[in-house]
């Protein structure tokens, strides 16, 4: 599956990925803004995390890529799909060099049309840093809205941080 919009493509992950992901997944600050921790990650324990986001069920992973190049710019994941009540968990990470310039945005578009139209889904619900703030404008554009918060939720950067909880009614939209 294959999906585009502009200048953002969403698709399966290559092999060719591999060293982007690992970078992302060995990025100490990007790791601090996705609420968890570098973990050393070497080629197998990339292809391992990949593997868990798309082989199980209730979990998709897609690599964002540059539409004219097809270079990768980061990833999306959904986790804990439950059909039953048509839902799941969202998240994104993009590599420092690719924010800010709207493929989280399209990607984010892409990816909800996808899950309400395909896969029936209703709701998507994530959690970002309270600090992020780049980021819940971007959540905000798509659809987004805050519906809670969690003091002092993460130990990220010897401190305790708060997240936000948003949520994305995908009917409303359709």
């Amino acid at each position: 599956m294959t999906l585009e919009r502009g200048a953002t493509r969403l698709r399966p992950w290559l092999d060719t990925d591999i060293p982007f992901l690992m970078r992302l997944r060995n990025d100490v600050a990007l790791q601090a803004q996705l609420l968890t921790q570098a973990r050393g990650s070497n080629e197998a324990k990339v292809r391992q995390w990949l593997r868990d986001r798309t082989a199980l069920p209730g979990r998709m992973l897609l690599v964002i890529a540059e539409s004219a190049t097809d270079a990768p710019l980061g990833f999306v994941q959904v986790s804990d799909l439950d059909p039953l009540n048509r839902r799941g968990e969202l998240g994104i990470g993009l590599a420092h060099e690719a924010q800010g310039h709207g493929h989280g945005g399209r990607a984010l578009a892409l990816l909800l049309e996808h899950l309400r139209t395909t896969r029936g889904l209703r709701k998507m619900s994530l959690q970002v840093r309270h600090d992020n703030q780049q980021a819940i404008r971007c959540y905000e554009r798509a659809g987004f809205v805050r519906c809670g918060l969690l003091r002092s939720h993460v130990h990220i950067e010897g401190a305790w941080r708060d997240v936000i909880l948003m949520e994305c009614l995908l009917e409303a939209t359709g």
